[in-house]
């Protein structure tokens, strides 16, 4: 899983509503109706699964997820830390992030506006999320504030699409391990590899949501006031007022330096390559059942 774990467990807002921990019965009442809801739904393609599985030679499954919970080992690529926690299966294992700028980054060059403001990386999805027009935003709201802006397009949108202003500079790409050692304040989507690099590095952000797996990543940074968490669709002068927050409060620096430390420790574990190394091992036996084998499954960033 390349970000925080997305099946239903006891403990665990259900995935993709953004959602605190829940707390009291009202609260755990919420998770066990929201999951309930979302897993009929979820089911509806068991028939299929079942089909193939029969073909196969595999035992039927009772529940959609359990596909994926046969897995001898499902690795979860972000930090226990950063995750919220919850009951888990025992076949679970948090490796830490991979922090590695994408290939199509790496080496990139880029500058930053002139002079001796606090930088503002903005970065959207690297995926079309239709973020042209919020990026946009962003940058009308950078505009109002003494910051400097570096905004990278990234591989789904031509930059010239936007519109820079004196304080902005818009790159199609740039290495953000680079950027992020001069940046006071991280505006994003909420993607996971976004997210985690930016605390990895110790900056505070605010979080724009547009969908997937983002309103949980934005709530995972907000319950440890690592950031804020805004609408995709604010006008200027909420941005500009939300980045104003994190630059007035070093509150917030110190809290996303603190989670940062955590997600340093478990990037750097070789905890992933162990677990790998691990499983190539086991996958070489034969298998006691083969609805048993394993499974592995990785998604973009």
């Amino acid at each position: 899983m390349p970000n925080i774990y997305a099946l239903p467990a006891p403990k665990l807002p259900t995935f993709g509503l953004g959602s605190q921990p829940a707390v009291g019965p009202v609260g755990r009442c919420r998770d066990q109706i929201v999951t309930a809801v979302a897993q009929r739904q979820w089911n509806k393609g068991l028939g299929p699964i079942n089909g193939l599985r029969k073909s196969l030679g595999l035992s039927p499954l009772h529940d959609f997820w359990d596909q994926v919970r046969r897995a001898r080992k499902i690795l979860v690529l972000t930090s226990r830390g950063f995750d919220f926690p919850a009951q888990l299966p025992d076949n679970v294992r948090y490796v830490g992030p991979v922090l590695d700028d994408p290939n199509w980054a790496k080496g990139r060059p880029w500058t930053l506006p002139p002079g001796g403001h606090p930088v503002a990386l903005v970065a959207m999805s690297t995926t079309f999320q239709d973020q042209i027009d919020c990026l946009q935003r962003v940058i009308d709201a950078v505009a109002t504030l003494p910051i400097r802006g570096i905004v990278t397009a990234g591989p789904a949108l031509d930059p010239t699409s936007l519109y820079a202003r004196a304080n902005t500079i818009i790159e199609s790409a740039a290495p953000h391990s680079e950027v992020l050692t001069q940046a006071s304040v991280v505006v994003t989507h909420g993607g996971h590899g976004t997210v985690v690099r930016a605390l990895a590095a110790g900056v505070p952000l605010v979080v724009m949501p547009h969908g997937r797996d983002q309103a949980d990543n934005a709530v995972r940074v907000t319950t440890r006031n690592a950031g804020v968490s805004i609408n995709r669709n604010a006008q200027p002068a909420t941005i500009a007022a939300a980045v104003r927050r994190i630059l007035d409060d070093p509150r917030y620096r110190q809290a996303a330096k603190k989670l940062g430390r955590s997600i340093r420790r478990d990037a750097a574990s070789g905890a992933l390559v162990t677990e790998l190394e691990t499983a190539s091992v086991v996958s070489q036996r034969p298998a006691p059942n083969r609805a048993d084998a394993s499974v592995f499954g990785c998604g973009d960033e």
